[in-house]
Parts: C-alpha cells; sequence; structure tokens
C-alpha cells in the first residue's frame, strides 16, 4: 500500500538534490544566452536561477554587449565578492540603472566594491537581497559618493545590525534615496527606530511635494514623529500647521512652542490629542509663536493651571480664536480666560466646536 508513495518521495528527492547540484553554466552557453535574451530587449538583463558564478560575472563584466544594458538581474547565481568587484569595476555597465543581485554570496568586501565603483553613477536601484552584508558593508554603502542617483537599496535578508541602520537612515552621500529595506536582518530597538525614521523622513518629504504639510490631521505620528518633523527642513516658514488627532503629549507641545521654525505660523491646531496644563503652559510662554491668530486645543486635558496660563499669555494677545472646548477645565480657569487682560482680539468663543 506504502509502495507508490516512497517511490514518489524518492522520486521527488532525486529531482530536488539534482536542482540543488545544478552545474554551472559554460562560458559558450553563457555567451550565446545573453546574445538571445539582449536581442528580445537589449535593455534588459534577467539571469534567474542561471548559475554563473564569479566567473560568468566576469564574463558579463567584460561583454560590450551590456553596454545598452540599463537593468540587470542576478538572481541565485552563485556570484560571490570576486564576481560583484568585476561588475562594479566594468566599463561596459557605465547604462546601467538598476542593479539586483538577489540571492547570491556578497559579503561586506562585495559591498565595499559597489561602493567604490567608479562605473555606477547612473544607479537608480541597488537590490542585494538575502546575501551575507553585515554592518560594514552597510557603513559602506552608506559612506559612497559613486551613486548620487540611487533612489532605492534593498537589503533585506542580511546580516546588517543596528550601527549599519543608522549609518544609511542618516547617509549624507545617499540623498536622494527615498527607499531603504532592511527587513529580517538582525536589528534591535535602536536599528528598529532609525528606520522607522529614516522612513517617516520620506514621508515628509512626500508631504512636502503634494504641498500637504501643513494639514497632518489624522496620522498618529507621535511625540517622535513630531521630532523629526520639526528636525526637518521643510518646515520652515510654514504659516498654518494641523496636527490634529496626533497622538501628542506635552513634550510635543514643549517642542512646538521652543522651535524656532514656527515664528511664521499663525495657525496652529492640536486638537484630540494628550496636551494638559503643562503643554498649555508652554504654548502660553512660547517666545517663537508671536504670529499666532488661531489655536485650536479642543479634546485635550488641558485644566484650570492651563486655562490660567493662557489667560495671562502675553504671546496669544494677538489671538484671533482659541478653541478649548472639551477639556478639563472648571469654572475657575473659564473665569481667568473669560476676565483676560490680553485675550481681547477673540472673535470666535473660546468653548465652542466650529
Amino acid at each position: 500500500m506504502l509502495k507508490p508513495c516512497w517511490r514518489a518521495l524518492g522520486l521527488l528527492l532525486v529531482f530536488l538534490f539534482s536542482f540543488a547540484a545544478m552545474p554551472q553554466m559554460p562560458p559558450e552557453a553563457l555567451e550565446k544566452y545573453i546574445e538571445k535574451k539582449l536581442r528580445r530587449n537589449h535593455h534588459t538583463l534577467r539571469l534567474n536561477e542561471k548559475i554563473i558564478g564569479d566567473e560568468g560575472a566576469v564574463l558579463l563584466a567584460r561583454s560590450p554587449l551590456m553596454k545598452s544594458v540599463k537593468v540587470l538581474k542576478i538572481y541565485k547565481g552563485e556570484v560571490g565578492d570576486e564576481g560583484v568587484r568585476a561588475l562594479a569595476n566594468s566599463e561596459n555597465l557605465g547604462n546601467l540603472k538598476e542593479l539586483y543581485i538577489e540571492n547570491n554570496q556578497v559579503t561586506d568586501q562585495g559591498a565595499r566594491y559597489l561602493a567604490e565603483s567608479p562605473a555606477l553613477g547612473k544607479l537608480e536601484v541597488l537590490n542585494l537581497y538575502r546575501n551575507r552584508i553585515g554592518d560594514a558593508g552597510a557603513q559602506e554603502l552608506a559612506q559612497s559618493k559613486n551613486f548620487p542617483n540611487l533612489l532605492e537599496l534593498n537589503l533585506n535578508y542580511n546580516q546588517v545590525g543596528d550601527a549599519g541602520a543608522q549609518a544609511l537612515a542618516h547617509s549624507s552621500s545617499l540623498t536622494r534615496m527615498v527607499r531603504l529595506e532592511l527587513a529580517y536582518n538582525p536589528l534591535e530597538d535602536a536599528g528598529r527606530q532609525e528606520l522607522e525614521v529614516f522612513k517617516f523622513r520620506q514621508k515628509i518629504k512626500l508631504w512636502k511635494s503634494k504641498e500637504t504639510l501643513g494639514n497632518l490631521e489624522d496620522n498618529y505620528i507621535g511625540d517622535a514623529g513630531l521630532k523629526v518633523l520639526l528636525d526637518s527642513p521643510h518646515l520652515e516658514g510654514i504659516r498654518e500647521l494641523n496636527l490634529n488627532n496626533n497622538n501628542l503629549s506635552d513634550e510635543a507641545a514643549i517642542a512646538l512652542a521652543q522651535s524656532p521654525k514656527l515664528k511664521q505660523l499663525e495657525s496652529l491646531h492640536l486638537a484630540a490629542n494628550r496636551i494638559s496644563d503643562r503643554g498649555a503652559r508652554a504654548l502660553a510662554e512660547s517666545k517663537m509663536l508671536v504670529r499666532l491668530k488661531k489655536l485650536d486645543l479642543n479634546f485635550n486635558r488641558i485644566g484650570n493651571a492651563g486655562a490660567r496660563a493662557l489667560a495671562q499669555s502675553q504671546t496669544m494677545a494677538q489671538l484671533e480664536s482659541l478653541r478649548l472646548g472639551q477639556n478639563k477645565i472648571g469654572s475657575e480657569g473659564a473665569k481667568a480666560l473669560a476676565e483676560s487682560a490680553t485675550l481681547k482680539n477673540l472673535i470666535y468663543p473660546i468653548f465652542g466646536f466650529y
């Protein structure tokens, strides 16, 4: 009864063993394969599961047929550092825009060869998925001046730790990079946080390009996200900023109050956050928010002390709109606001939900 099953299992094992022991493509066969592929599409060459080894990579690097190639993909080709070295120094790959060396045997040394490459200046995508690159290789790539056009770097399934992640996330050389992939690397909390900061900086750039940076309502960026936002050069001179419902605490309110980039700010929305008296006091005492005309603090945790600070604020003297609905302000705070000697320019009621 079990014989057919065992026979099938045996055939499967034979197939898998044969597949695992696939021989390397001889040079003549590889040359013919490349020529055939490029005859169909002279801009793209994909070598999927073609065992070319370092010798095959050297052949690619030396082939004049590669001069027209813009996309080169080597997947499961058993290419190591020496093969990468040949590709990185090839005079025939000057037009390459996308390089995929996925699931191969590249180590830190190979990453260094790529980082030092004089020939890959047009590269926009570098994909080194599932290799053996660690912190040293990541740091070499991060410091490289040879990738002025790089937009995307994929190092998923490598051996990059926190040091490598930090170097890449804060690279002053890869200034155009908008996508950094480090999934399934041995990152700890610090490394993961650096990656999140990088990704959030890219979001900020996107919001800026779409002219939506002034309205970030419901993005739930938190205090950490706000810090990155305030560190960004894109906030300089902004006049309106909507941060409603972003999980911001007093620390965020303090950071906003102290930011010199907000000197031109006229409208600040902080409704539906976690701001209490301490945050309200920081806003009231701010030396930066001197042009503020609208301040929305609805649905927070501000009590009488925060209300008094706002009522006595010289910074808030020019306010035309102050919203404090649904806080913890009692009669004492409400009286201080109503009798304020400085809040004389308010057009709308303080406790409305407009």
